[in-house]
């Protein structure tokens, strides 16, 4: 089991990156992005202004004007190791491991761009009945 748990730790992100590196790219990703796209449809849909952050620990959006919040899909800001596997990747590369957002592996796009999809339904829905 510690085998296995050590060789995906160190076998992940030389995969994801290329290389074998203690630290992430520092740019903003393709999930962020369609967190603040499907944000935005959903702060402007409800007359809350725009996007403004998202809260990790509640896995929502909040807006500028913030009356309502809007969930993400959870697994989003869960982190992708089990908690049994956090503590040999912090003493391997001196953070916890990612969140679902942060890694941006396909599954994660994936549902991400399913939930933005369903806010410019619901967007477009309301157009047609204004």
């Amino acid at each position: 089991m510690l085998l296995r748990t050590l060789a995906t730790l160190l076998l992940v992100p030389t995969v994801q990156y290329g290389v074998l590196s203690s630290s992430t790219p520092s740019t903003q990703n393709d999930c962020m992005k369609l967190i603040q796209k499907g944000g935005r449809i959903a702060c402007n849909l409800t007359g809350q202004q725009d996007y403004d952050r998202m809260s990790i620990n509640n896995c929502w959006v909040i807006c500028k004007e913030n009356f309502n919040t809007f969930m993400i899909p959870h697994i989003e800001c869960e982190r992708i190791f089990k908690v049994d596997s956090w503590l040999a990747f912090q003493q391997t590369f001196g953070k916890l491991p990612p969140f679902g957002f942060e890694d941006c592996g396909d599954e994660y796009k994936k549902r991400l761009e399913k939930w933005v999809n369903d806010w410019a339904i619901h967007e477009e829905k309301a157009k047609k009945t204004i």
